[in-house]
């Protein structure tokens, strides 16, 4: 099928932000809807402290312009940078620091 080449195509600019508007969570992801119906998931392992919250903690969120933020476990996602995949690589000592953490989340939830 030949495409003509005279074809020419609007861009669709939506008018409003896609701020997120709900959070939900699967077994291994976060799911986070946003405002034009989409629905992005990353996996939970790029956020260990998530990953080791409660389900209390984890329905306890706030919404703000392009983030989500945990107060309970003080850890949120920033949208543009979970649509880009710009993750940074943690140092040695900060992932030393955030596994004593996620052991101590881990072991408050169980001991309830």
């Amino acid at each position: 099928m030949a495409v003509d080449s005279n074809l020419h195509v609007e861009p669709v600019i939506h008018d409003t932000r896609n701020e997120p508007q709900g959070v939900s969570f699967t077994e291994s992801h976060v799911m986070i809807e946003l405002a034009d119906g989409r629905i992005i998931g990353v996996p939970l392992r790029f956020f260990p402290q998530l990953e080791a919250a409660s389900d209390e903690e984890r329905r306890n969120y706030q919404l703000g312009g392009l983030d989500v933020y945990w107060e309970d476990i003080d850890d949120g996602i920033d949208l543009t940078a979970m649509l880009s995949g710009l993750y940074l690589e943690p140092g040695k000592a900060f992932q030393e620091q955030l596994n004593e953490l996620v052991a101590d989340q881990q072991a408050k939830v169980t001991a309830t």
